[in-house]
């Protein structure tokens, strides 16, 4: 359900292509540095894209400067973290955890089961400095299992606990911008589920496998006004955040703000399994 949120490198200068490359291996490096090498699998956009927000929105103060690395153990790389880059990083490892340990308890899968339990001691560490974040990921992918395992017919349910989770995950820290964070994560968890329903909509129907836009008696193609509801309404809170620092990185990422949508296929450049 992770992978959609990353920027539209086609309409990115050179310098906010290099901007988010140094993010990106910031993360990477964050990752290695406070939850071991093993845990750089888990680095994706989406969370490079939740360091680039929060720190658009504080401006905390940066490190940065190049180093090797062993997926690219030849040229040196730019990096660049902060205080925000460390929580990006231990929210990785939160989410990576119950990840693995749902597709565990889902698909019986023995890859997942060993991820989950090389990850628990970690995730401990995460949960004792992040515990409001930890509590709300927790409660929400209990409940989305439940929603999933009874086969509940009310197709907003799920999309609903994925918001919920990457609201708490948006709020760093509960001050003035919390709300409007709050609201722009909520919007686009629900945007994620459902687009991640739409991707898996052929697959899921075939197999039998919860999904929402099934339950609608719906085909992919007429989730556009749906998604775009949904869109529109994290568009709304992201207009009432100043960010300024990396703002078109920003908004030509492939998230709500800037207001693409693709529902036949893919979306945010992943492609649909």
């Amino acid at each position: 359900m992770f992978g959609y949120v990353r920027p539209d490198l086609t309409t990115l200068t050179e310098a906010d292509k290099a901007r988010y490359r140094s993010a990106y291996c910031g993360l990477c490096r964050a990752l290695g540095k406070r939850h071991g090498q093993l845990s750089r699998l888990m680095l994706t956009y989406d969370l490079t894209y939740l360091t680039l927000f929060l720190s658009s929105l504080y401006e905390p103060q940066e490190d940065g400067g190049e180093a090797r690395c062993l997926p690219h153990p030849v040229r040196k790389h730019a990096w660049a973290a902060s205080a925000v880059t460390d929580y990006a990083a231990d929210m990785t490892i939160a989410l990576s955890y119950h990840k693995c340990r749902d597709d565990w308890q889902d698909d019986r899968s023995l890859s997942a089961k060993a991820m989950a339990a090389l990850l628990e001691g970690h995730y401990r560490q995460v949960k004792g400095k992040w515990p409001r974040q930890c509590a709300a990921i927790e409660k929400a992918m209990a409940e989305q299992a439940e929603i999933e395992s009874r086969r509940d017919e009310t197709p907003d349910a799920a999309p609903n606990c994925f918001g919920r989770l990457m609201a708490a995950l948006f709020v760093m820290e509960t001050d003035f911008w919390a709300p409007a964070l709050s609201a722009f994560g909520d919007s686009l968890g629900r945007f994620i589920y459902m687009l991640d329903a739409v991707c898996d909509h052929d697959k899921d129907e075939k197999k039998g496998g919860y999904n929402p836009v099934c339950l609608m008696g719906k085909e992919p193609e007429d989730m556009r006004p749906t998604l775009e509801m949904l869109l529109g309404g994290a568009s709304v809170a992201f207009e009432r955040l100043p960010l300024v620092q990396d703002e078109a990185i920003l908004r030509k990422s492939s998230i709500p703000a800037s207001g693409r949508v693709m529902t036949n296929a893919c979306a945010a450049g992943k492609s649909c399994e």
